[in-house]
């Protein structure tokens, strides 16, 4: 009886938390390079993970290599660049890595 208690009241926290969790929308094709530098590293990791997937979705599948430095690049651009949109930015670093695009 216990565990089902726990269960319920978790259950509860997140039907109770999920409102605010999801309340910022986002226009991912309109984000510039100063704003993904703005948003914070754990917001940049996301937004990189993101980046991958949309690329791969879009031109079937792109090989990553962990050791590549996309992320570094993409943050080194974006610095020189900050009025650049994110994912146009992110496809150049693409191509200047030998990534087919």
């Amino acid at each position: 009886m216990r565990g089902y208690r726990c269960v319920l009241v978790a259950a509860a926290l997140v039907i109770a938390g999920a409102p605010g969790a999801y309340s910022r929308e986002m226009d991912t094709g309109t984000i510039t390079c100063g704003a993904f530098l703005a948003s914070g590293r754990d917001n940049m990791a996301v937004i990189i993970m993101w980046l991958r997937g949309y690329h791969a979705g879009k031109h079937g599948g792109i090989p990553f290599d962990s050791n590549d430095n996309y992320g570094g690049k993409l943050g080194f651009y974006c610095r020189q660049h900050p009025g650049a949109n994110l994912i146009e930015a992110s496809e150049r670093i693409l191509t200047d890595l030998g990534r087919s695009l």
